[in-house]
């Protein structure tokens, strides 16, 4: 009870919108957020020192309804850390300027957190087509998380809430990560927190088109995830789980980077970080491990060959369902 008091004596939800180059959504996410039925929150944009106008127009129709703090562009990571730092809520809630959320989210979420205050993490279902709701709220603890992550890492940014306990103890988003920055949080903070809820309800909009952008992109593998699950970061945070939880996270560690790895073989100067990469790998998969050993020119070849890749990752998808399950 003294906890749910404490959570309501102040501002129960901070919702973190990061602002760039997106003056045709902004407004309809902030609408999104302000027609909440749930209403104990505040919300902080991010202008990452957009260049088309969204930032003004968001001050002058918002006005003081909600905070604008302006940046020079410095990437989404920077962005969301500094509208974290200014946060008072004592959940964050994320949510990307070109999404949206259904009006009952907030509500929905609070919902969960009056039920079980002591969870630190919080997931939603999000689809890109049409959003649903009904009575009675869907949810589960995501307790074998590890053995789910490895077919989907589930948490999405804006439908994602958390503590802010946890930035205010471990590091937030990556500014050196390219690719991966917000699945590394959500990773560390499964950690962090040991277990989390995932609510059965499609109650976020997510705009296909950055990621649709981003997947068309080749990415140098140091500035991604992958090398990072190895870090000392990591480690430490593997050491505090039990052992049973921690085997969980090295499975999932090996068999994720091992998937995802093919594509990053369309780039010459990721050979040697993959053959780094790949000498830290123990696991016994060996018949997706093995083909990553064929010579180099020879997958770079073959990873620039869209059916190519396609048949490949079909390949895997059967080996870590079926062989590797």
């Amino acid at each position: 009870m003294s906890q749910i008091s404490f959570l309501t004596s102040r501002i129960m939800f901070s919702v973190i919108i990061p602002l760039y180059n997106k003056a045709p959504y902004i407004c309809r996410a902030i609408d999104s957020v302000l027609q909440q039925s749930f209403k104990d929150f505040e919300v902080i944009v991010v202008n990452d020192g957009s260049t088309d106008g969204g930032a003004e127009m968001v001050t002058h129709k918002f006005q003081d309804q909600i905070q604008v703090l302006h940046q020079s562009n410095k990437g989404v990571s920077v962005a969301r850390n500094a509208g974290i730092a200014e946060a008072s809520g004592v959940y964050i809630a994320f949510l990307d300027a070109d999404d949206y959320w259904h009006p009952a989210y907030l509500a929905v979420v609070d919902s969960i957190i009056q039920l079980h205050p002591e969870i630190g993490l919080i997931g939603t279902k999000y689809d890109a087509h049409k959003l649903n709701f009904s009575m009675p709220i869907r949810s589960r603890f995501v307790n074998d998380y590890w053995k789910e992550a490895i077919k989907n890492t589930l948490f999405f940014t804006s439908a994602t809430v958390m503590k802010k306990t946890f930035f205010e103890n471990q590091p937030g988003f990556d500014q050196k990560l390219k690719l991966g920055e917000d699945i590394d949080v959500w990773l560390r903070a499964y950690m962090y927190f040991g277990t989390g809820i995932y609510i059965d309800h499609k109650l976020v909009f997510y705009n296909q088109s950055d990621l649709q952008a981003a997947t068309s992109k080749s990415y140098a593998l140091d500035e991604t995830l992958m090398p990072k699950l190895f870090s000392n970061q990591y480690e430490t945070l593997a050491q505090e789980m039990n052992l049973q939880t921690r085997r969980g996270f090295y499975n999932f560690r090996e068999r994720w980077v091992l998937f995802n790895l093919f594509s990053f073989f369309k780039r010459k100067d990721n050979q040697e970080p993959i053959s780094n990469l790949l000498s830290r790998l123990k696991s016994r998969n060996y018949l997706v491990k093995g083909f990553y050993y064929l010579p180099f020119a020879s997958l770079h070849h073959a990873c620039n060959k869209a059916w190519l890749s396609k048949q490949f990752r079909n390949y895997m998808k059967f080996c870590f369902r079926h062989i590797y399950s």
